[in-house]
């Protein structure tokens, strides 16, 4: 169907000139080697407005050692520990607070919290363990805890305080994200063996049932207007990365292989991830509302995306020629600025878009397909 737009823009939202950008002209993405901390791995799990990345590599040597670890400007910062040998960083927020999990020195891990300047040790629910998962602009953070019983919970820390999301009726939950509304989602057990994705509201605890035919699910992001990653599988696919919101969900597919994963979705409901090829290797994606786009890797088989900001950044990890993961950045090209300075000029945009999209599915009905 083609689609003729006439738009009048009054007023110049950042993020909505970007998604016009992005969406109509950027169709390559150019692959930068953030590099390790001196071993042969490292991942890029959260990137934040300014380009920081957060994620975690290896440090040179024998027996060899992870660090959570920061990229910024070209220049990677070993975090630290909080006594033990081993940590890792997961998130970011705008603020540059990096949060993730750290040993101890009598060997427990626990979620973290870095400042720029230090580490800060955050609690449990009564046990050994800890793991921070993300944080939002609030600083409210979001992870899971062990409580006395070893069994482990949904939690965020605030303020210092941590606060215990419950379960969707069983034993174990976890919570991987927060966007800024603090709405949360993550994953739980039932109490009789499933797994289901949850969104975590005022207090409340809500199931996000399976794709349709599916038997499982684990809500991995969400964005600001709702929109939520899922893993889950189908009838046919043991793991498939999927968009939910309200009801309606949406299989990304892969590029020719069986399994696809999805990990992070930004405020234009650009998701990324990575999606098996059909020689068995993986590669990382991203989902710009029409199609996925192969970012490819640094000369190697594999790569995976993890996190994308509003400005298209990406970062995840990519396999090298000589077999090493390094961290990454994935930048749009044209970069994000040139065109938010071109559109910011204009005052009217007539365009038009032609476009073949991949029709969602109701869980309410689903012999039904909506219209897009």
């Amino acid at each position: 169907m083609k689609k003729t737009c006439f738009i009048i823009l009054c007023f110049f939202s950042p993020a909505f000139v970007l998604s016009l950008s992005l969406s109509a002209f950027a169709v390559e993405y150019r692959i930068v080697d953030l590099g390790t901390l001196g071993g042969s791995y490292g991942r890029g799990m959260k990137i934040n407005e300014s380009g920081q990345v957060a994620g975690y590599s290896l440090l040179p040597g024998f027996p060899s050692q992870t660090r959570a670890a920061l990229w910024e400007g070209g220049i990677v910062e070993n975090l630290g520990t909080l006594g033990g040998s081993t940590s890792r960083a997961h998130s970011i927020n705008n603020l540059g607070f990096v949060v993730g999990y750290a040993s101890t020195s009598a060997g427990d891990t626990r979620a973290f919290i870095h400042d720029g300047v230090e580490m800060t040790e955050l609690s449990t629910l009564g046990g050994a363990s800890s793991v921070a998962w993300d944080i939002n602009d609030d600083n409210l953070i979001v992870g899971w805890a062990n409580l006395e019983n070893s069994f482990y919970h949904a939690a965020t820390w605030s303020g210092g305080v941590i606060s215990d999301l419950g379960t969707l009726g069983g034993n174990y939950s976890l919570a991987y994200a927060v966007n800024s509304l603090n709405v949360v989602v993550g994953s739980s057990d039932d109490g009789a063996g499933n797994e289901y994705g949850f969104i975590w509201q005022n207090g409340e605890i809500t199931k996000i049932n399976p794709y349709p035919g599916g038997t499982w699910s684990t809500a991995r992001d969400i964005n600001d207007s709702g929109q939520i990653i899922l893993w889950g599988n189908t009838a046919t696919s043991n793991a498939q990365a999927i968009l939910y919101y309200e009801g309606y969900y949406q299989n990304l597919g892969t590029f020719g292989g069986d399994e696809s994963w999805s990990y992070g979705i930004n405020n234009l409901g650009h998701v990324v991830g990575w999606a098996e090829l059909e020689a068995g290797y993986y590669h990382a994606f991203v989902y710009d509302g029409a199609g996925k786009t192969d970012l490819g890797t640094l000369g190697g088989l594999f790569s995976s995306a993890y996190g994308i900001n509003d400005r298209g950044m990406i970062t995840g990890w990519a396999q090298t020629s000589n077999g090493e993961t390094h961290a990454v950045m994935w930048v749009p090209v044209p970069e994000p600025g040139v065109f938010a300075l071109v559109f910011t000029t204009v005052g009217v945009l007539a365009f038009t878009v032609k476009r073949r999209r991949i029709a969602p599915v109701n869980v309410n009905d689903i012999n039904s397909t909506v219209s897009v």
